[in-house]
């Protein structure tokens, strides 16, 4: 989900928030059955564990992608990321459209588009 609302400095305040994640295609991956069934647990049970790192762009034009936050799983010692983002950006007028990027650990990519 994603909130947005404006701040003391007429500056818009985006709160971002990872809440799923899917895997595009986990019977494509070269594992044995053992740990395909690991795979499957870990999608069930916390699938976001399996992002490697995601990004946003404030400001998607529906063409180029133009990261303004990244989050890598590396920054945090337990190896998991944050599933929240806060990003200040310059208000405009109308609908602002948000591009969220995600890379798991097997390289697959996924992106999702948001207008609000």
């Amino acid at each position: 989900p994603i909130k947005s609302q404006e701040n003391k400095k007429g500056e818009e305040v985006l709160d971002i928030e990872l809440d799923n994640y899917i895997l595009l295609s986990p019977d494509a991956l070269p594992l044995d059955e053992k740990n395909k069934e690991v795979l499957e647990k870990i999608i069930e049970k916390d699938p976001i564990s399996l992002i490697e790192y995601w990004s946003v762009d404030p400001n998607y034009d529906g063409e180029t992608f133009r990261s303004k936050w990244q989050e890598y799983r590396e920054n945090n010692k337990d190896l998991r990321i944050k599933k929240t983002a806060k990003l200040v950006v310059p208000k405009i007028k109308g609908k602002r459209t948000i591009c969220v990027k995600a890379v798991d650990v097997f390289s697959f990519e996924s992106a999702t588009v948001h207008v609000i």
